[in-house]
């Protein structure tokens, strides 16, 4: 995947361009084309230049904070499930590893209300982000912080070595122009020193609702149907709202008030476990997005909350009796909304 590029990225900054009033460059080839889980990395590059080109790096960094162009997408959704920045940067760590990024961000130092991050090369890729990738992919991650109600969020651009040239952005209640900003993040981007983030926000807070117009839809009647105990049912519901999430058992016995024990005994005498409810919950909603949407199966995937490509083909698999490819070949377009068809 070296010459290719995330396409949810990619619609991020060309849905926000046209929101802008910028001219983004024609789409790349191809049926699927932004639909897809990569587009060329050319494409990419020739979508950043646009944006340099009509704005500069403020702007590019003001566009890749706008999240919201990507409401309905499955990326959004998982993304802005989280309940803070701490679980955001898991599930977009999760997310680079999913799509098989050529670029990660690391978490460096981590404390109460801080976060020292790094966007750099996976093991064996050779090239390094051009600054101009770090910095659309720290805006995104300050929209969709910013997004989840995070107070007092501001980020520190830069390292140690480069203390006359760190730039402390706030974030809320500030608005710097683009030209300002542009003047601002040149010197860190000729120094390579863009990658190197330092993200603060007020800990132990609760962080305001996410705006409705935001806010993804979860479908939580999925597995109403099935013939399961009002328990098993209950924590359906709660998977559904949000299968992008950790589902651990000890999770699931934390959200139902028993101990992980007495849940398991009471699953295992209907037949039932917490990993085939959860399972099937993400399965049905996987199997929605593959019905209802053009998304590519990677991003269908991690928004359903499993661990990659290959489990996602797997389980998907086991419980509806086809692959996900297979299912939307076979069914996409054969009925509306809510027509899922599951051989289980």
């Amino acid at each position: 995947m070296q010459d290719f590029a995330s396409a949810a990225m990619v619609r991020l900054l060309v849905r926000a361009m046209a929101a802008h009033g910028l001219v983004p460059p024609p789409p790349p080839p191809g049926a699927d084309g932004l639909a897809a889980s990569h587009v060329p990395l050319a494409y990419k590059r020739s979508v950043v230049e646009a944006v340099l080109h009509q704005g500069g790096l403020g702007t590019l960094l003001q566009l890749a904070q706008r999240v919201d162009v990507l409401a309905g997408d499955p990326v959004h959704r998982a993304l802005l499930g989280a309940t803070g920045v701490p679980e955001l940067m898991a599930r977009w760590q999760r997310l680079e590893r999913y799509v098989h990024s050529r670029h990660q961000v690391s978490t460096t130092a981590s404390a109460p209300g801080t976060l020292a991050l790094h966007h750099h090369a996976r093991p064996g890729v050779r090239e390094a982000p051009h600054p101009t990738e770090s910095l659309a992919v720290l805006g995104a991650l300050l929209g969709a912080s910013q997004a989840l109600g995070v107070r007092g969020l501001q980020v520190e651009i830069g390292t140690s070595g480069t203390a006359d040239r760190r730039l402390n952005l706030p974030l809320q209640g500030s608005a710097i122009a683009p030209a300002e900003l542009h003047a601002q993040l040149a010197p860190l981007a000729a120094q390579g020193a863009m990658g190197h983030w330092t993200l603060r926000w007020e800990p132990h807070t609760r962080t305001a609702a996410t705006p409705p117009a935001l806010q993804p839809q979860p479908t939580t009647h999925l597995c109403d149907a099935l013939p399961w105990p009002p328990l098993a049912h209950q924590l359906a519901r709660h998977v559904l709202h949000d299968p992008a999430a950790q589902h651990t058992v000890d999770a699931l016995a934390q959200h139902t008030g028993l101990t992980r024990r007495s849940l398991q005994r009471a699953l295992s005498q209907r037949g039932l476990s917490c990993r085939h409810i959860v399972t099937e919950a993400r399965s049905r909603v996987a199997a929605q997005w593959l019905l209802e949407s053009p998304h590519s199966l990677a991003e269908i995937g991690f928004a359903c909350g499993f661990a990659d490509q290959p489990h996602f083909t797997r389980e998907f698999a086991r419980h509806v009796g086809l692959t996900p490819a297979r299912y939307r070949q076979a069914f996409a377009g054969a009925g509306g909304p809510g027509s899922l068809k599951l051989s289980i």
